[in-house]
């Protein structure tokens, strides 16, 4: 078009034929969703349904747009840096604090603003001003800290356009080490531009030993990539470098801070923390990182992936992620029709979700302008009442009447206790049910009847072995109905696996999210057309009132009057006009046509050297209420007829 090559197709070829004394090739191809079409599966963490203070103030343990971020992430589709192949903690902030790598524990404080605007990447979790925001989560893998790899943690920040006041953000860090808890602490301070560290056993890192760093230029509202590179001796002391890196894409590495006033017993990493004042964060990662990064590809992944999806704003909350069956592409379909969005792979091979707000406003001017490929001498343009929807109901799941879980215990005890050789990797799995929620990576303890549990001694000898710390490095993992354990023997002397107890949630007898109605009515347009009923099953992924409500008034805004139809457009093609678009059709000597309208049909054929392209349009406005203009309308009742016996 005007010289320029444009694509109209990409995707994976499924069927090609040839036909013998022909120069002809068929192909058959299925666009993007075909990379969609493994298993869906989704984290399950019971963090959204913690019952404290901010037990229903804090629904937004994800969302639609999380998951379906989170379902593209594993097929290779990306919206930001994804996880490193050695991620054990990974939390996007697309729309929710829980983790795609790793489990989310529980929330605190206000986890309620979710923004595009001055986002890092994708999007960002905006904490208030005047309180700090706390996500505690498990890592997948609860790395050791003796004789193993060190550890990167990393995340996104702006600090643009947000009120005055503190900005921070601190990850807290509480290794177990044989019953004695080490805390290991990362803050940064925007307003003094200053990072620290902390290292010790007061569970308030300010009296325990510190270290900082000052650095000016974070006092500057922009876009940063923070991270720490953390490393430990073999008597337990840390070794941190933190990294800075700006929106310019200039990384500072600054030196290096020893903690060594108060070594840390032998343990393993158990709880990360994430507490947000004032700012917006993004991308939450830990990664087992066994040398120093040098490259910015190396600190921030630059370089390294590529930005093929765009979504739009966080809506609709979820508290639990609900069980999930079919393909990723059948998932994010099914929330594409809940929430009223629309997902889709164009021409340039790149995902989209777009949602509600794309057809909420009348457009005034097109995308593109198309011309009728002739004179439209006969156009039909429909007006139904079957497409009015002027009273509208929508079925949700309230989980406040969800009062409590109960636990179930997953206990593994080998007929002899298990031998794990230095740098082996012992490997457990057990089936679990589609209602449980994630399990935690177990701790060590000799106590199996509380909590999750791993007992690993460095003795096949219950009565001598002693339990071990610092040892083994526990992952867990669950896919397909079977939960898998790890046990990696980091140490230089075999250990013995004599039993395990993995504890998961449900929901008790009685206590199981209640369905919900959200109703939406227009009394004008009733008064018109009478009483349209349209009721919308989204009792699935609506999990608020407050999402059944808007949902309901979208529904009353967009189908409260019948919007003109304009079928079987025929136009000169135009490879550019994708669905959704915003085209001006102009015919001038036949049906007289000049009009905005919505793409919501597009069709494409060839035969030989012919292209044809057909449309399918939904006017952007309605023709309003009907008047009857110089018309008398009949009652419903034949004036003058008698009263049925």
């Amino acid at each position: 078009m005007n010289g320029q090559t444009l694509d109209a197709f990409r995707g994976t070829v499924r069927a090609r034929s040839a036909e013998s004394g022909t120069d002809v090739v068929r192909l058959s191809a299925l666009d993007g969703a075909e990379r969609l079409r493994q298993p869906a599966e989704l984290p399950r963490p019971d963090g959204g349904l913690m019952y404290g203070t901010w037990a229903y103030t804090n629904p937004w343990c994800a969302s639609p747009v999380w998951i379906v971020d989170h379902l593209l992430r594993k097929a290779g589709i990306h919206t930001c840096p994804p996880p490193r192949a050695t991620a054990i903690l990974h939390a996007s902030m697309h729309g929710g604090a829980a983790a795609g790598i790793g489990t989310l524990r529980d929330l605190t404080s206000s986890w309620t603003q979710w923004s595009k605007t001055r986002a890092p990447q994708e999007s960002a979790f905006v904490a208030p001003a005047n309180q700090t925001s706390y996500a505690r989560y498990a890592p997948e893998l609860s790395p050791v800290n003796r004789r193993s790899d060190a550890t990167y943690r990393e995340f996104w920040t702006d600090t643009g356009e947000l009120p005055a006041g503190a900005k921070s953000v601190t990850i807290d860090e509480l290794w177990n080490c044989g019953g004695t808890a080490h805390y290991v602490n990362f803050a940064v301070d925007f307003v003094a531009g200053k990072l620290t560290a902390y290292s010790g056993q007061d569970s308030n890192a300010s009296n325990n030993q510190s270290v900082s760093w000052t650095w000016d230029r974070l006092k500057t509202a922009g876009t940063y990539h923070l991270g720490w590179w953390l490393s430990w001796s073999t008597t337990g002391v840390p070794t941190i470098y933190p990294y800075v890196t700006a929106e310019d894409g200039t990384t500072t590495a600054f030196n290096s801070g020893v903690l060594a006033a108060t070594p840390a017993p032998a343990g393993q990493l158990t709880s990360v923390e994430l507490g947000v004042t004032n700012t917006r964060v993004e991308g939450l990662q830990i990664s087992m990182m066994p040398d120093r990064p040098v490259t910015i590809g190396q600190t921030t992944q630059a370089g390294t992936w590529k930005r093929t999806a765009s979504l739009d704003t966080p809506r609709f909350p979820l508290r639990v992620i609900p069980n999930v069956s079919g393909s990723a592409w059948d998932v994010i379909t099914d929330l594409a029709r809940v929430t009223l969005s629309t997902a889709e792979f164009d021409s340039d091979g790149y995902f989209r979700w777009r949602d509600h707000t794309r057809w909420s406003t009348a457009p005034t001017a097109p995308d593109f302008a198309v011309t009728s490929s002739r004179e439209l001498g006969k156009l039909v343009a429909t007006e139904e009442i079957d497409a009015c929807r002027n009273y509208c109901a929508v079925t949700w799941n309230n989980w406040e009447s969800v009062t409590g879980v109960r636990t179930i215990a997953i206990t593994d005890k080998p007929p002899s206790p298990l031998p794990i050789q230095p740098g082996q990797t012992l490997t457990r799995t057990y089936p679990v049910g589609e209602t449980l929620y994630d399990v935690m990576t177990p701790v060590p303890s000799t106590d199996i009847g509380t909590g999750t549990v791993m007992d690993v001694r460095n003795s096949a000898n219950a009565t001598s072995g002693v339990l071990v710390y610092g040892a083994v490095e526990p992952r867990v993992t669950r896919s397909g109905g079977v939960l898998s354990m790890t046990v990696r023997n980091r140490s230089a002397a075999p250990v013995y696996f004599h039993q395990a107890t993995l504890r998961s949630a449900t929901h008790p007898q009685g206590s199981e999210p209640a369905p919900a109605v959200a109703t939406a009515g227009h009394t004008a347009s009733q008064s018109a057309y009478g009483v349209q009923t349209y009721t919308h099953d989204a009792t699935t992924w609506v999990q608020t009132r407050e999402g059944a409500s808007l949902l309901a008034s979208v529904m009353i805004t967009a189908g409260a009057y019948p919007v003109p139809l304009l079928q079987s457009v025929e136009i000169l093609p135009d490879p550019r006009i994708e669905l959704g678009d915003v085209v001006r059709v102009v015919d001038k000597t036949g049906a007289q046509l000049e009009t905005l309208a919505w793409v919501i049909g597009n069709k494409t054929s060839g035969s030989g050297s012919e292209i044809t392209q057909t449309l399918t349009l939904r006017g952007t406005t309605t023709n309003g209420t009907p008047t009857d203009t110089g018309l008398t309308p009949d009652p419903p009742t034949r004036p003058g007829a008698p009263p049925p016996p």
